[in-house]
């Protein structure tokens, strides 16, 4: 008979099991291998992690020494998932293992103020565009109007030109934006601005040519 075999079945007190909502006892042994008492075959971390998340309640022991080995499974269930998706250093692991909750919060903390700071510059190199497509648009619509005096053919010419590229200009600044920032962003309002200033020159070609 296996050293599993040996092990007394849970007791249930006439009760039925799912009842008493008793955890699934998962015994180890001394060669590290894990052994589900309620499904009588031995288990991985994988699957251990599986029957938590399907909600599961478990607790593992050591075979001899009936010591509760749970929490230090579920931290090597941690260890090993946070391992396979990369985004945790090890050294950070080996940092949690040693020094606990304090080291994740050092290392989030970290990337946070990184994110921050990436993101502030991000905001400032977007406010300087902006601010240059203001100061263009202001420029082309004064160059438009000065161009009357050459005639209403070549005004209406140069100011559908500066439209367009003032127009193509802008979408592009918005498109930037939304792909750095995952939406609308802080100069939504700024951008907002520069599309009604391309509405208004249009207004204005169009009343010249009516003109």
């Amino acid at each position: 008979m296996s050293e599993h075999e040996q092990g007394p079945s849970p007791e249930t007190n006439g009760l039925p099991q799912a009842e008493k909502k008793e955890p699934k006892v998962i015994k180890r042994y001394t060669n590290r291998k894990l052994y589900d008492t309620v499904e009588s075959r031995y288990v991985t971390l994988d699957e251990i992690a599986q029957m938590i998340k399907g909600g599961a309640e478990v607790k593992i022991i050591d075979n001899r020494s009936k010591e509760d080995l749970t929490s230090v499974t579920l931290a090597q269930i941690i260890f090993e998932e946070e391992k396979k998706r990369s985004q945790m250093p090890l050294g950070v692991l080996r940092e949690i293992i040693r020094h606990g909750g304090e080291a994740v919060a050092g290392f989030y903390q970290e990337k946070a103020g990184t994110l921050a700071g990436k993101l502030g510059e991000l905001k400032g190199e977007l406010k300087s565009k902006t601010e240059g497509l203001r100061e263009d648009i202001e420029q082309r619509v004064r160059g438009v109007f000065r161009k009357g005096e050459e005639g209403t053919k070549e005004m209406m010419q140069a100011g559908e030109k500066a439209v367009d590229d003032i127009r193509g200009r802008v979408d592009t600044a918005v498109k930037q934006a939304l792909e750095a920032l995952g939406g609308p962003g802080a100069m939504a309002a700024e951008i907002d601005r520069l599309q009604k200033r391309i509405h208004e020159l249009e207004s204005r070609i169009e009343q010249l040519s009516k003109g």
